[in-house]
């Protein structure tokens, strides 16, 4: 796979699971895809999973529970099969906003991700959902 197709590849992933768009999911990524969101244990959104189905309930979950998710991208790295971009996570829920910078790592192989991990501060997420309401 091109770096091109690569980077379209996971603009097209960060975009799906921002929305959630799980029809979008299910078509770029592995029905057996990896899913690692590590964390704090206390932290019910982080992830240890397998599956396309677990990665659209994750993104839903997000969704739905803290707020409209963006994800900023400042630049990619890739080699071979691997890309790891960083940037911030954005989540907005009027009024207020959670931002935090993040780190994401996708294998690709044969045009689908199969594996996904992303990083980020979730003792501050925690803290930010118990301050909403």
């Amino acid at each position: 796979m091109s770096q091109e197709s690569s980077n379209a590849l996971f603009r097209q992933f960060v975009s799906a699971i921002s929305a959630p768009d799980c029809t979008s999911l299910f078509t770029i990524v592995a029905p057996n895809i990896s899913i690692d969101i590590p964390g704090a244990s206390f932290v019910d959104l982080t992830a240890s999973a397998h599956g396309a189905e677990a990665l659209c309930a994750w993104a839903s979950q997000v969704h739905k529970e803290c707020g409209k998710t963006t994800f900023v991208i400042h630049r990619y790295f890739e080699n071979g099969c691997e890309l790891m971009a960083n940037g911030e996570i954005r989540i907005e829920r009027h009024p207020r906003t959670f931002s935090s910078p993040c780190s994401f790592h996708v294998l690709i192989e044969a045009g689908k991700i199969t594996a996904f991990q992303l990083l980020l501060d979730t003792y501050a997420l925690q803290k930010f959902r118990g301050e909403m309401d």
